[in-house]
């Protein structure tokens, strides 16, 4: 009977259209944008773990689409369609969190956008779908291009204060994570997030082990909890990024095998923008400490580690973290410390360059890892090797950039008994990069 009715009541309103006259501004907008990024790299040497040193030259190519359609000002819709793939010689150190097969297409984000009226007395933004998370500096939080599925809703209570609550899981894992984030002014953030990893595996590198044949990757679970205070101020002239996080939790490998975590992060930025002989310049200086005991390490699993294209961190060859590194080095390296320098300048228009130089130390190492040298002013065990960079970028507008990257990573002199192989490492790589 219902269904008759609705049905009966539509064919009225149906007969009626025809005499009533609609009048409808069209308010829908559609918005296409696409970044596509190619690059060219040669590594000298970046698995130490090996005796053998092993060069590799490959070609790596990310590209994106992005569709955004407004159909109000309260509603949007976003989509971004990504691809990537190598070609060439490459082994596990170059694996990503992306499609399995080299230039695949995936769906990278693709989610629903809400604000509410103007005239509510906490304006509230609402998130739902597959979405980018990113919070303070990426240490414990961000996405790294390839999305999580869940929500995230944000309120303005006042004018200096603003809260943001998101929750996620990780695609065909028991995996959870969640948090909240309080932003005071946009100086001051506080984040509490959760990781829990019932999965039955590890996560290295933020990848899943679930693939390893290694057993000793097998857990019960691995729950994590962070508490993260950044303080941040970007001026003009300088600014600063000061944070600290404490991680607590327990990982359960079995019964009798469990790890009670607390452990801690701190990290200090500071930055300068000026000129130099007319020229634009600028300079930042890095600190980073990362405790640990062990397994008792701070090692949050969704750190920022990928761009879509390759790992990028602390150094353009060693792409450091506060965890892991992109160079492979042997196991009992806990808690990495990177202190680092960076300047750049713009000698002519649309070209600048500048150089970085890094040194790293571990918290906590194996046996025969050698001594820490200046890194003991910190509190470091020992030395993980220093890294100079150098690079050219052209950028045409805001079209187009060509950058040209050299890096030279040298390992640690004193831990040749833990180091299959003293080799220093270099990287030639040259990045093109389109959007519109």
């Amino acid at each position: 009977m219902i269904l008759m009715f609705l049905f009966a009541a539509s064919s009225l309103l149906a007969d009626q259209s025809d005499s009533v006259n609609v009048s409808v501004t069209p308010t829908i907008s559609l918005t296409l944008d696409y970044d596509l990024q190619f690059r060219t790299a040669y590594y000298s040497n970046i698995d130490y773990t090996s005796a053998e040193r092993k060069s590799t030259d490959l070609f790596s190519q990310y590209l994106n689409l992005n569709v955004i359609g407004k159909f109000d000002k309260r509603i949007e819709m976003s989509a971004k369609i990504a691809s990537y793939g190598f070609s060439g010689k490459y082994d596990n150190a170059f694996a990503m969190p992306y499609e399995d097969k080299d230039f695949a297409f995936f769906l990278e984000t693709a989610f629903l956008k809400f604000k509410n009226e103007k005239d509510f007395s906490f304006p509230y933004t609402i998130y739902i779908g597959k979405q980018e998370f990113h919070y303070g500096s990426g240490l414990i939080v961000d996405s790294d291009n390839t999305g999580l599925l869940g929500a995230e809703a944000t309120v303005d209570i006042s004018k200096f204060l603003t809260i943001d609550m998101f929750a996620s899981k990780v695609p065909n894992e028991n995996f959870n994570f969640y948090g909240v984030n309080f932003n005071f002014d946009s100086l001051i953030e506080f984040t509490i997030c959760q990781e829990r990893n019932n999965s039955g595996f590890l996560y290295k590198k933020g990848l899943s082990t679930k693939k390893s044949v290694d057993s000793s990757n097998k857990i019960e679970y691995d729950n994590k909890t962070f508490y993260d205070l950044r303080i941040a101020s970007e001026g003009k002239k300088y600014g600063y990024a000061v944070e600290a996080v404490q991680q607590k939790g327990r990982l359960s490998k079995d019964n009798s095998e469990k790890v009670d975590y607390d452990a801690y992060m701190f990290s200090l930025n500071g930055a300068w923008h000026g000129e130099i002989l007319k020229k634009d310049a600028d300079a930042n200086i890095l600190f980073t400490y990362s405790g640990a005991k062990g397994e008792n390490c701070f090692s949050p699993t969704f750190a920022k580690r990928y761009n879509g294209l390759q790992r990028v961190g602390y150094g353009t060859l060693f792409a450091a973290n506060t965890t892991d590194s992109f160079v492979v080095i042997p196991n009992g390296y806990y808690g990495i410390n990177t202190l680092g320098f960076s300047f750049g300048i713009c000698p002519f228009n649309a070209v600048s360059s500048g150089i970085s130089y890094f040194l790293f130390s571990a918290s906590d190492v194996p046996a025969d890892a050698g001594d820490a040298g200046f890194a003991k002013i910190y509190g470091a065990k020992a030395d993980l090797g220093k890294e100079f960079d150098f690079f050219v970028k052209y950028k045409y507008k805001h079209y187009f950039d060509v950058i040209f990257d050299f890096a030279f990573y040298t390992p640690p002199s004193k831990a040749d008994k833990v180091f299959a192989n003293m080799d220093s490492s270099y990287l030639f790589q040259l990045g093109i990069i389109s959007r519109f």
